[in-house]
């Protein structure tokens, strides 16, 4: 099982966990999406279930390492925001089985917007918890994340954590520790995920992110890791997205005063096609662009008016106003900025 980049301390606690045999029943993977939190935490299940291991290293050769690098351990139940498992409604959840939850049927999800896990998922995911493993060893939750569980379902959760059946072990993702309650904190053993270096973002995405990082030039990819922050994650998805080719151009031309190429992140944030949470995705990519853009402008009278601005079109994004409309009225505050700023200038012409 491939271990995450530049998470050492991440990964000696897991291997000083498997060496003692001090396995917690709750672990909290804390960090920024994209910094390796779900490839950690499938290496440590993947050790965690391995029936020969090596050290605190899974054999990779014994019938449980087989069945989890298929993704087909029964042991191992996944959930997450972006690829479920999801049920119509309650009756659709408790018909489903354990191939419901596997690591391959999560595979085979395509990736999506990451919704609300529902409280229906959960009650199935923990009503599966409570069968006995089929190997004898270890049960391995993984939760991706807790940031998108419902309040009923942390409430759930944390019942779950009082109450959790031995040989078994949450592996609940996170972005902080913040949002996630005290009572839940105190039942996890928490590990942190910190964001990444630049050259370990650019090593990561050169090499895992195939013909089209390869063909990001090197000036453009400087843009897209710094956009990224840290997270490798998030700079693939913004390649595989061509943020380069199609929202950079518009965007340094409103960063250059023309806020008519709005128009151009507007159709970039349209080739998301018709759904709604896709395309907020992007808006939100593009406004980080714009912000980002403009930290040396931030003390001017222009800056400091497109900067509320682009926090005034997030705002409208995330209280579900359209994305076109949230940017098309970005573009008209971003005009209005620049000509107060054209105006104030020492020297300005009066015409009347």
């Amino acid at each position: 099982m491939t271990r995450p980049l530049g998470q050492d301390a991440a990964l000696r606690a897991f291997d000083a966990a498997i060496a003692t045999g001090r396995i917690a029943g709750a672990y909290l993977l804390h960090g920024p999406p994209g910094t390796g939190r779900m490839l950690g935490a499938r290496s440590f299940a993947a050790a965690l279930l391995c029936t020969s291991r090596r050290g605190s290293s899974p054999c990779g050769t014994c019938r449980a390492c087989r069945d989890d690098a298929q993704g087909r351990h029964p042991d191992l139940l996944v959930v997450q925001a972006d690829r479920g498992p999801r049920f119509d409604d309650d009756a659709d959840a408790d018909r489903a089985q354990i191939a419901s939850f596997t690591a391959s049927a999560r595979a085979a999800e395509k990736p999506q917007p990451r919704k609300t896990i529902p409280v229906r998922t959960l009650r199935k995911l923990v009503d599966l918890t409570a069968l006995a493993p089929s190997g004898g060893g270890w049960k391995v939750v993984i939760l991706d994340a807790f940031d998108e569980v419902e309040d009923e379902g942390a409430a759930l959760l944390l019942k779950t954590l009082e109450e959790a059946p031995r040989q078994t072990t949450f592996l609940i993702l996170a972005r902080g520790t913040e949002a996630v309650p005290d009572t839940i904190l105190s039942r996890c053993q928490r590990v942190r995920f910190r964001p990444l270096a630049p050259d370990m973002v650019r090593r990561i995405v050169r090499s895992a992110g195939g013909a089209a990082a390869q063909a990001v030039p090197a000036a453009a990819l400087d843009r897209l890791v710094a956009l990224g922050q840290g997270s490798a994650g998030r700079t693939l998805r913004a390649i595989e997205w061509d943020v380069h080719g199609g929202a950079i151009p518009p965007a340094d031309r409103m960063l250059a005063g023309d806020a008519l190429a709005v128009d151009g992140l507007v159709d970039w944030v349209r080739a998301a096609g018709r759904d709604l949470d896709a395309q907020r995705e992007r808006t939100r990519e593009a406004l980080a662009l714009l912000l980002h853009g403009l930290r040396g402008d931030a003390a001017t009278a222009s800056g400091e008016a497109r900067i509320a601005a682009i926090r005034h079109a997030l705002e409208s994004v995330e209280s579900n106003v359209s994305p076109e409309l949230a940017l098309r009225a970005l573009g008209v505050r971003w005009g209005a900025a620049g000509a107060r700023d054209t105006a104030s200038r020492p020297g300005a012409a009066v015409r009347r």
